[in-house]
């Protein structure tokens, strides 16, 4: 029964949802805090165990991270992985020395415009990465361990939904 109306929740137009949730009662400021430190944990957890799944390849989670988003072409620059991640691009520059001196990834300047660096997995990278995503798979499997089917859609529902509530309005 419970499933069935988490399944209807996420069904839900975002104009139902944002009507229902005027009537819901303000969150008092402890449960806000709660959620958040919920999630920032289940998010370090993650990653935690992701770093030392890796450890035999000698990666941290974070620089699969860059890897995978390379692999999906969701960033192409290291600008790119610095906003992704949220890691200064400082940080990012020594975390993509040590890839690249790791033979995973290389830099190009870019043709039109030599400002622009564009990063490029190697081979050596792009066949490391199915492994490094099986591993990355047990890993979230692992933490979803006794979650139905249905608890794993809403999660997912209901964390795509903050994902979009956290997104700039235009409308505005």
């Amino acid at each position: 029964m419970k499933s069935q109306s988490l399944r209807r929740e996420g069904n839900r137009s975002t104009a139902e949802r944002t009507t229902a949730a005027r009537v819901v009662p303000e969150t008092p400021l402890e449960d806000e805090l709660a959620v958040g430190m919920l999630i920032g944990r289940a998010r370090s957890t993650l990653l935690t165990n992701l770093d030392a799944e890796l450890e035999h390849y000698g990666l941290t989670g974070v620089q699969y991270g860059v890897l995978k988003h390379l692999a999906d072409g969701t960033a192409l620059t290291a600008v790119d992985l610095s906003r992704i991640l949220h890691y200064d691009t400082g940080s990012m520059t020594r975390m993509l020395d040590r890839l690249e001196e790791k033979a995973l990834l290389r830099r190009e300047r870019g043709k039109d415009d030599r400002r622009v660096v564009y990063l490029r997995m190697t081979a050596s990278g792009k066949g490391l990465l199915p492994k490094l995503r099986q591993a990355a798979t047990r890993v979230l499997n692992r933490g979803l361990a006794g979650f139905t089917t249905d608890e794993v859609d809403a999660l997912k529902t209901y964390l795509s939904r903050m994902i979009e509530n956290g997104q700039p309005r235009h409308d505005e």
